[in-house]
């Protein structure tokens, strides 16, 4: 299988962004976790209670477009970290998450450059095949640009 050169820039981003989105829920999870119920009428609250504000902030959040994608590619890499042989998990952990150099991860792997973008080329594909399974079905017939063409006395035009 071959990917053209967007659809792998694509993946490869994705991997490039992990630890931005990792960064990204755990701050949100954190702002969830520390909204509170204030007690403004002096009686105490039943620990089960969800305040009005909890529960908006909640619902931003899941409406939170740029949220739902980040979970969504941060998903897909772990899923194809755990799919993959033990050198491409390597590359990962070491070139994606420690940011170390190529020759750094090549020195620690021991294998030849070659060897390496094999390897790099096969976290790549599965990201991509994750991406890919995660990404909402599209009906192309309705992605189409639907064009009315109407007959006037002015001609024709498009609507």
């Amino acid at each position: 299988m071959r990917l053209s050169n967007e659809e792998y820039k694509e993946a490869s981003l994705c991997l490039k962004r992990y630890n931005y989105n990792c960064i990204k829920i755990i701050n949100i999870r954190a702002d969830i976790m520390s909204i509170g119920s204030p007690v403004l009428d002096g009686m105490p609250k039943a620990p089960y209670s969800v305040s009005d504000r909890t529960l908006k902030a909640v619902v931003e959040l899941q409406e939170n477009e740029h949220l739902q994608k980040a979970i969504k590619e941060y998903k897909a890499v772990v899923q194809a970290v755990e799919l993959l042989n033990k050198d491409s998990k390597y590359i990962f952990e070491n070139l994606y998450i420690q940011s170390k150099t190529k020759w750094e991860v090549i020195d620690g792997l021991g294998v030849s450059e070659e060897t390496y973008k094999r390897r790099k080329r096969d976290l790549v594909y599965a990201v991509y095949k994750e991406l890919k399974k995660s990404w909402p079905k599209i009906d192309p017939f309705l992605t189409k640009k639907c064009v009315k063409i109407v007959v006037g006395q002015k001609g024709v035009r498009e609507i």
